[in-house]
């Protein structure tokens, strides 16, 4: 259970009480998984879901342990419902993120010298202009300055196929991508 204990920690500032983060991996199951079927299944909103994790918010002022329970009860019927076949099914094995591309101008270069828009796949092998961040967990996978691969291109777009979502991107459903005119 993470608490006022984990404040001060190396990397961590300070703890919010409002919000609880769910460890699922234990049930097999990937967090968006469990979170599209507890807003399908049982009405309960996960404020993020990712491979291995999930994060409840509670509200200022709202009974906590009330909603706990629903919380609780839900999060049960989800996983205890699943047979063992089915989590082997859905079960996300994610590789980790393909390595940094190769930095072939500053980001300052890449961000503000001539660009243009491209169909994503078209983009591979060009440099990148924005920065690309599957989230979870929000880590940029490129920054501008960056040779675009195939391999992050396609970690990206399994990440939004699995309910992620892609942050710095003009365009977050990564369709096209801007990128350096070199010359």
């Amino acid at each position: 259970m993470l608490d006022e204990r984990l404040a001060g920690a190396p990397g961590v500032f300070d703890y919010d009480p409002l919000r609880l983060a769910i460890d699922v991996r234990g049930t097999r199951r990937s967090g968006y998984e469990l979170a599209r079927r507890l807003r399908e299944e049982h009405d309960v909103l996960m404020e993020l879901a990712g491979e291995n994790v999930m994060v409840a918010v509670y509200g200022m002022g709202e009974d906590a342990g009330a909603c706990s329970k629903r919380l609780l009860t839900a999060l049960r019927d989800v996983v205890e419902t699943a047979s063992g076949d089915e989590r082997d099914a859905d079960a996300v094995q994610f590789a980790p993120p393909p390595p940094w591309g190769e930095l072939v101008m500053t980001p300052r270069e890449a961000f503000l010298g001539p660009q243009e828009v491209v169909p994503a796949r078209q983009a591979v092998g060009r440099v990148s202009s924005e920065s690309l961040a599957a989230y979870p967990p929000g880590i940029p996978n490129v920054l501008p300055g960056e040779r675009l691969t195939a391999e992050t291109l396609d970690y990206i777009e399994e990440t939004i196929a699995h309910g992620g979502s892609l942050r710095g991107a003009s365009d977050r459903e990564l369709r096209t991508l801007r990128v350096a005119l070199e010359g």
